[in-house]
This record gives C-alpha cells, structure tokens and sequence, in this order.
C-alpha cells in the first residue's frame, strides 16, 4: 500500500557477449501474451523437433515475422527497408553520411545491453539533444539487416511499428549475438549520428500476468483513484481487477488461480478467485490475507506482520477458500513475526524478514513440507544494518532470492527515500547488488542512467519459470524514462514498473542482472507498484494452447499440421516449457529443468 501520510494514518488508526545465431526452442513460445505468437520458429510442435545448426539455430531460411514486414530473406539473412517516415532519397543519402552537428545527441532510452524478450510492444527510442527532422535506424546482425526511415519528432523520439519490431527481433536468432543499433539524425544543426548501442535478444516471449497497485489511474477515475490492476507484457494497456481506497496491498499464487489483498481501510482482507473475473473467495475479518506470503496453489497464506500491514499479529498459515488458521509446526511457537513473506515456486521453502531478530534488517529461509504444513531448518541468508530488507523473491530454481533494501522501513523509494535491488544465493549466503538492473556501472556509486539516478527501486518480483534462457524480475523504479517521464515524478510519487532478464547459472557473487526495460502498455500519470509476476491460470486437455507451460497436464501437442492442443502425457521426451522432473526429461540435452519444466539456458 502506498505510504501516503493518509492511508498510513488511517491503518495505524485502524490497527549477455560477441557480435545474430540460436536455439530454436522445443515446443515452443508463446503466443505472446496478447494473442498468437508471431514467431514461427518458436513453436515447432514435431515430435523431434526442428533441424537445427550447431549452435542450435534454424538451419536457412528466416522467421515469418521477416516476409510479413516486407523483408527479403536471403541465406537466413532477413533484410528489411522501412520507410515509415516517408523520408526522400537524397535525404536517406545524407543520414547515411553520418555528421557530428549536435554534440548532446545520445541514446536516453533503451539502455545498452538490454536484454529484450519477444511478444513486446515495440521500444520507443528516446534521445538528448535537439529535434529530428528525419532519421535513420539502422538495426544489423548476422542474420538481420534493418534500414527505417522517420519523420520529425521534438522531443527525440523514434518507434517502429509493431510488425517491424517483431521482425526485428524474430530475425535475430542467438541470445549471445550483440545487435548493433545506430541511429542518425538531422536536426537544427545538421547531421549527427550514427550513434550507437548494442541489444540482445532473448529466444522466447514473456508469458503471465503482472498485478500491481496503482494511484491516481485515469483507467480507475483519474487523480485519488485507487486500486488493483494487471496487465500481460505485450498488452496496450491494463485491466482493472479492484478499485476503491484500501483494495491494495496484494499478493498472487504463483499458478495465477488467486490473489489476497486488502480490501478497505479498516481490518479487512480478502481472497480472490483469478479464474472467475476475481469473484471473492472469502473475505475475512482481519489483515490476515494483506501482502499474505501465498502458496503456489493459492490454498493457503502465511500472513505478513507490522511491516506494510501495522499490526502486531503474530504470522499463521490461514486457508484463502476459509480464513482458517492451520496449524504449522516448526513455526507455531517459534516465530511470531515475518514481514513479506513469500513462498518458492516450488513450495519448499518460504523466506521472510525475520521481524524477530532485529526489526527489518535481515531475510531468513526456512525448508516447507506441504503434506504436513511443516517449517524447519531456519536460516538467516542475509543481513543489511544500515537498510532495511524486504520483498523476498525466489528464483524459479529456488536457488536465489531478489529483494530489496532501502532507507525507509516502508519498504519505497518514494518521498526521498532511496533503495536498489539485490541477489543471495541462498546456499552459500553471498549477496550481490544487481548492479546492471540497478543502473550502475560497477560495485560503486558511478551510474549509466541518463538522469544520474540510481537507488530509486524497490519491490521485485520474479516471473515464476525460465522463459528463452533467462530468468525475468519485475520491479518498482521511481527513474526517469528517457525524456518521456522524469526522475522521481510527480513529487516523487510515481513509479513505473521496469522488466530486467537475470542471468540462470550466475555465479554467486556476481551480478547476473542486465540493464531493465520500461514495461510498455501500463499508464504514464499515475503511481504503479508492487508489481506480482505470475503465470496465468492453466488450461484442461483439448484445449487450445502455445506451449506446455500453458497446460495443467504439462503437456501441449499438435498433430497433422492442426492447431496444438493440451494433451495427457504423450511418451517420450519433453520439449521446453513441458513437464519433467529431472533435465534428463528434455528433449535438448543442454535444457535444464527448473521448476518442472525443460528450459533453454543461455551460457
């Protein structure tokens, strides 16, 4: 919930390397989350898969997306000409030319390095310096070789349309293959340019849905407006799922059947049912299900205390369908107070800020048994003296914990307060700021944000499965977005939701994070926060489906070229995102299985 001085009065009263090449992935992408994926080479639904070279990528040929945007493709090279700008010849000559007329010009927004997923809306790329009559973008790897072409924009923005963005990114066929993005302009001063910077694209769409809180949403009624709202990366815009002052301070179980929340200002909570429009399951008569760590079936809660919900109730294990308490040895009696508790994907272990100990300074891990509801083996994992720790979210290995510490024990970067987001690796207790996520250049202070403002972020969370060899993390930034939004809008009220890829296999210690995106589609004047990444409610057999992880069996299949369709287990190999329990399951013998399902990991 938002820490304005209101709502706070009111519940205290109340209570990746070299220079395009890839994988071509088992069973298949996604769809994208707004619809059927435009990706071809994603969802090769053959019982043994595509013909692949050796560093996995399609043997000849490009991605449909490459024809659809007008392309040529000739020896895997997709070469597109875009002139949506409507730029003159001679013009395009004197882009090409390149010139050093305006010194300020330079990328703001993407960031370089940026690791981008598929199924987005298209970037806009966002510059410094004096207006753009025309430019020229010029996109190219070993496989793609995009010239676009853009009229005036003051100030410096340039976006291609959607079917070129996904040929761009459909051409480019290796996580590891840096893609060279130039950009020249002519402005007042003449021609600037190129200047430069490298991406990399990720072999597979982000899937599930992002519930966050938002304030003063045009969607719910514009300025004092408050509520719940979601949206599905790709989306254009978000959906409201509760309004009202008090309908914040939520949580979603990982399978996406429930969320908990709070419900008014007073001590009120509730649970709701995803998969019926978020009809109420319950609602109870305390706080017990507010910020409530929820398990990954959505059965049951482990309630959050004193921090973020101001009440000094001891933490229980409370059934969503009941709101009754159930009993849980090994933390009945042992611990009376964990702040923002949350389960691992997996539901064998919970982590938490271990009140107890020292009031906000320190995240613990216990070990969880389902069938017996019983916690053991509690362990500190890490300890901030001078910050405060909050927001614990596994990694769908379970072997990392991305959280936050900040200056304020309510856990925002709003009202000048400060914080960045960190890693543990939970067997060896070694934690790691996520520098590349962050902002930051390094270890230090020194930052590659265009308005010099790092430390603005809090509240991650972690999409729940490994999606085109990545992990993906979702968290609050109160940044600036290119020069679209400023740093620490509106008086520093308004964050936005950023999306950053973490490396799988980092070693502890270091930083396996890569420089966030901006989550487009979500609402520009108004506060969004507290984003919780889940996948989206599976789907029964016979129905219609992108990939495995889309099936309540684990299993999504066509045959004779018909549209592929949720199966029982079908025998033999797993392709990615279908079931398995050990990575012998996979088909590709370099897949891994992580929370039970075949995943590419990029190495």
């Amino acid at each position: 919930m938002k820490a304005t001085p209101f709502l706070f009065a009111a519940l205290l009263v109340a209570a990746l390397s070299p220079a395009c090449g890839s994988k071509s992935f088992g069973n298949g992408d996604d769809g994208g989350l707004g619809g059927d994926s435009p990706f071809a080479s994603d969802s090769p639904f053959s019982s043994d898969g595509p013909q692949t070279g050796p560093d996995g990528a399609p043997l000849g040929g490009c991605d449909q997306t490459c024809t659809a945007a007008g392309g040529t493709c000739v020896q895997g090279v997709c070469t597109i000409v875009d002139n949506a700008g409507n730029v003159p010849s001679g013009t395009q000559t004197q882009l090409q030319g390149g010139g050093t007329a305006d010194s300020q010009f330079a990328f703001q927004y993407p960031y370089d390095k940026t690791v981008w997923p598929r199924g987005l809306l298209p970037a806009t790329l966002q510059f410094a310096g004096e207006a753009i009559s025309n430019a020229y973008v010029h996109i190219s790897c070993s496989t793609l070789d995009y010239k676009g072409y853009f009229g005036p924009s003051n100030p410096g923005r340039i976006a291609l349309s959607q079917t070129m963005w996904n040929a761009v990114l459909g051409a480019v066929t290796s996580s590891k293959e840096a893609v060279k993005v130039e950009v020249t302009k002519i402005g007042p001063s003449g021609v600037t340019g190129p200047t430069s910077e490298n991406w990399y694209v990720a072999q597979g769409s982000l899937r599930g849905t992002i519930y966050y809180e938002t304030y003063d949403s045009q969607i719910l009624g514009g300025v004092g407006s408050v509520g719940i709202m979601k949206i599905q990366p790709g989306n254009t815009t978000p959906t409201m799922v509760k309004k009202g002052c008090g309908n914040v301070c939520h949580t979603a179980s990982a399978d996406g059947s429930t969320l908990v929340a709070n419900v008014s200002l007073s001590f009120s909570s509730a649970s709701y049912d995803l998969k019926n429009n978020a009809a109420t399951i319950k609602q109870a008569s305390g706080l017990i299900f507010t910020y409530g760590g929820i398990y990954p079936d959505g059965s049951f809660v482990m309630s959050a205390t004193n921090y973020r919900t101001w009440i000094s109730a001891k933490s229980k294990l409370y059934d969503t369908k009941t709101g009754t308490n159930i009993a849980a040895p090994g933390w009945d009696g042992v611990l009376n107070r964990g702040g923002t508790t949350a389960f691992s994907p997996d539901g064998t272990k919970m982590a938490f800020v271990h009140e107890d100990l020292d009031n906000g300074h320190t995240l613990a891990v216990m070990d969880f048994a389902n069938s017996t509801k019983t916690f053991s083996n509690l362990v500190d994992v890490a300890t901030d003296s001078s910050g405060y720790v909050a927001w614990p979210a596994f990694t769908p290995d379970t072997k990392y914990l991305v959280y936050h510490v900040g200056t304020s024990s309510a856990f925002e970067t709003d009202g000048g307060a400060t914080g960045d987001i960190y890693a543990v690796d939970i067997a060896s207790k070694t934690v790691h700021r996520l520098d590349a996520l962050d902002g930051y250049t390094g270890n230090g202070t020194a930052n590659y944000l265009p308005a010099n403002d790092p430390a603005l972020s809090f509240a991650p969370t972690v999409l729940p499965e490994a999606v085109g060899g990545y992990f993906w993390v979702v968290f609050t930034s109160h940044r600036s977005y290119g020069n679209t939004l400023p740093s620490q809008d509106n008086g520093d009220e308004y964050g936005k939701l950023w999306v950053a890829a973490l490396d799988i296999n980092a070693a502890p210690g270091t930083d396996g994070s890569h420089p966030a995106f901006f989550l487009d589609g979500q609402e520009h004047t108004s506060d969004n926060l507290r984003g919780f990444w889940v996948l989206d409610p599976c789907k029964a057999n016979g129905e219609t489906c992108g990939s495995g992880d889309e099936c309540c069996g684990g299993y999504c299949r066509g045959d004779d070229g018909g549209a592929p369709v949720c199966v029982p287990p079908p025998g033999g190999c797993s392709h990615e995102y279908e079931k398995c329990t050990t990575s012998g399951d996979c088909c590709d013998s370099v897949d891994q299985c992580i929370n039970g399902k075949c995943a590419v990991v990029v190495n």
